[in-house]
């Protein structure tokens, strides 16, 4: 218990009685003992921020077109139909065209530009 009290009163000690305690105990001078403080809270603060993260390297995948196309025809003439391919689950209709859900992506952005485009004419 008395260590502990002791604790408590040097965490109570002042920087510069800090400083002048450690200078006389090491046999240093006062500048040295507080440019040595400065630098270990300079430690600490850039230990207590956050690391920065580097960002994970994109990956990505690009349908071709004749995948695009594929996916497509195989929606016109599958029972669940293109409504399925433009507005079902995305994983749900990956899964089931056996597809990739960027390929998914691609035909339904094709789909609607195409739509938009006869639309326009």
């Amino acid at each position: 218990m008395a260590q502990r009290a002791g604790c408590e009163v040097q965490a109570q000690m002042t920087e510069s009685r800090l400083v002048a305690e450690v200078a006389k105990r090491a046999g240093v001078s006062k500048a040295d003992v507080k440019a040595v403080l400065d630098v270990l809270a300079d430690v600490e603060r850039e230990q207590r921020r956050p690391a920065k993260k580097e960002p994970a390297p994109r990956l990505s995948y690009v349908p071709s077109d004749r995948e695009i196309a594929d996916l497509i025809a195989a929606a016109a003439s599958h029972p669940l139909g293109i409504q399925f391919l433009l507005e079902g689950e995305l994983c749900a209709v990956a899964t089931t065209f056996r597809v990739h859900a960027f390929t998914v992506d691609a035909a339904r952005e094709h789909i609607r530009a195409e739509g938009a485009s006869l639309a326009g004419t």
